[in-house]
């Protein structure tokens, strides 16, 4: 009989993708395994793509047949723009309408699969039964409201999937005492929301957000968590960013972790063996739980040395992230009319401006002198202190050419700044970026990144050093582990604008005093582009 195993995936693009590709890596090895792979209708077409995409790289595309891309619910779609603009002042505890629509359909879709009866998911598409039963359930930690009713109602094995380092996961969902933040973080909340002495009038969202910069549970205010240096709980939403999901991952994923039976982490035992078993110290403790250590869920190609035509490859079929529009740039590759069989790199040429831009770069400036500025599609920092950066980047000699994707919504620069970018050719600012690509090309120096757990491992697997800027969740653990552990980056510390101030610990006995004045950025930031050179 074969096996058939579930994979309830998240709809963004970070979690999305490493999870298509999980789907692919798990078909490739084991070839009697069925994937049925849930995704959010909205999404479905890309996390289809994906799967073709590392397919395709893996040189076998015979392997997806097994695995079954099942579209239910359209979450996003259930962000108009009225809720976008007062999303991050939401009350988390409000679960949206499309989202407990998708949750039902999931629920519907995996009783059909278990009955083994034909079903029709939101895209269409019937589903004819499989000669066997689901046997294990793999979760995304932001799927938290659905993986342990599934769990229950099933008696399915459950394991999590959780996209960021061995150490965030410590510090999201270990006791206290090892400077676990969520035991707790629920009620601490809801009793603040009760005392009008603490609460001076703050709406719910509000209260989340302290209680995850500062919570009481912490009685020197010191994080102590395997595999990293002690830091201040503060440090951990370093900017003033907040999304109600952030609520969500820390109540309902706490829940996942506590009925799981294993956790897939995308991190490596030889860059991060004490983080590892900080996990299984409390995580497997009494109990018969697994901690796997899979890898980041990246092409083969990625690991090997950088080149324009492996560039260039990954550039020509990147799926494209943005909602709307074509997924693949199919339409911007040439083929350069040769019959090689020594793989891809022989095969395609993208046209892709950042490649263009980068071969001249290397061309005129020789190897590791450009710059790649990504702070995903939603976050962005203050304008006035990435002004400073730029400005300060401009005026390197010899130069240091930028490419910036600006594809969040909160992108915003002066005009004159970009203007001046764009005709001193030094600069090229586009809405999307193959970052995959752009991290594998030559002339590529250095990355600024806010540490989202994409950027994190694919900065590390193409050995490309980082300027962090990290706003929240697992983005602060992550700078800090590349910072200070693997001595892989630098952390930009005096743009902290978040809602607690105080020192940063390190730097000395006392800390480093953040002042965040125009000066000390500058000077910071140029100190660090010196380093860079």
């Amino acid at each position: 009989m074969p096996v058939h195993w579930v994979i309830v995936s998240f709809w963004a693009w970070g979690h999305l993708r490493p999870e298509s590709n999980l789907a692919v890596n798990l078909a490739s090895k084991f070839p009697e395994l069925i994937i049925s792979f849930i995704v959010d209708a909205e999404v479905a077409q890309k996390c289809r793509d994906e799967m073709a995409r590392y397919a395709f790289l893996g040189g076998d595309e015979r392997v997806l047949s097994p695995v079954r891309v099942i579209a239910l619910g359209h979450v996003p779609a259930g962000m108009t723009p009225e809720i976008e603009k007062r999303y991050a002042m939401m009350d988390p505890r409000r679960v949206p309408k499309s989202r407990q629509v998708a949750e039902m359909r999931i629920h519907e879709a995996v009783d059909s699969m278990m009955r083994i009866r034909p079903f029709q998911d939101d895209n269409g598409t019937t589903w004819t039964p499989v000669p066997a039963k689901p046997n294990l359930l793999i979760c995304d930690v932001l799927m938290g409201n659905v993986g342990p009713q599934l769990k229950r109602k099933h008696s399915l094995p459950l394991y999590i999937y959780f996209v960021g380092s061995a150490t965030c996961f410590t510090r999201m969902y270990a006791p206290t005492k090892l400077g676990g933040r969520c035991i707790g973080y629920e009620d601490e909340c809801r009793e603040i929301e009760r005392d009008p002495r603490r609460c001076v009038g703050w709406p719910f969202s509000k209260v989340a957000q302290h209680v995850w910069a500062r919570s009481a549970k912490f009685e020197d205010n010191l994080i102590r968590t395997k595999g990293l240096p002690p830091m201040y709980q503060w440090e951990d939403l370093p900017q003033a960013a907040w999304f109600p999901s952030f609520y969500d991952v820390a109540v309902t994923g706490l829940h996942l972790v506590q009925c799981s039976d294993g956790v897939i982490l995308p991190t490596v035992l030889s860059i991060e063996r004490e983080g590892v078993q900080g996990v299984a110290d409390w995580y497997c403790a009494g109990n018969e739980r697994q901690v796997l250590c899979l890898g980041p869920q990246l092409p083969p190609l990625i690991f090997t040395p950088a080149s324009i035509a492996k560039s260039h490859t990954l550039a020509a079929i990147e799926v494209q992230t943005s909602y709307a529009g074509p997924a693949l740039f199919l339409n911007d590759l040439e083929t350069r009319g040769n019959d090689s069989k020594d793989g891809h790199l022989d095969t395609y040429k993208s046209k892709d401006p950042c490649m263009v831009f980068l071969n001249e770069v290397r061309k005129k400036y020789g190897e590791h002198r450009a710059i790649y500025i990504s702070f995903g599609t939603t976050f962005f920092p203050e304008p006035a202190h990435l002004a400073i950066f730029l400005e300060l980047i401009l005026a390197l000699e010899p130069p240091m050419p930028i490419i910036m994707a600006a594809a969040s919504p909160l992108a915003f620069l002066p005009a004159d700044l970009v203007q001046r970018m764009q005709s001193c050719g030094q600069g090229l600012i586009v809405p999307y970026a193959p970052q995959q690509a752009i991290l594998a090309h030559p002339a590529l120096g250095f990355m600024v990144t806010h540490c989202g757990a994409g950027g994190t491992f694919e900065a590390l697997s193409q050995g490309v050093p980082v300027i962090a800027w990290p706003f929240v969740g697992d983005q602060p653990i992550h700078a800090r582990w590349m910072t200070e552990v693997l001595d892989t980056a630098f952390e930009l510390l005096q743009v902290r604008n978040g809602p607690v101030k105080g020192n940063a610990y390190r730097g000395g006995p006392a800390g480093t005093t953040l002042e965040g004045t125009e000066d000390t950025i500058r000077e910071e930031m140029r100190n660090m582009l010196a380093a860079c050179q």
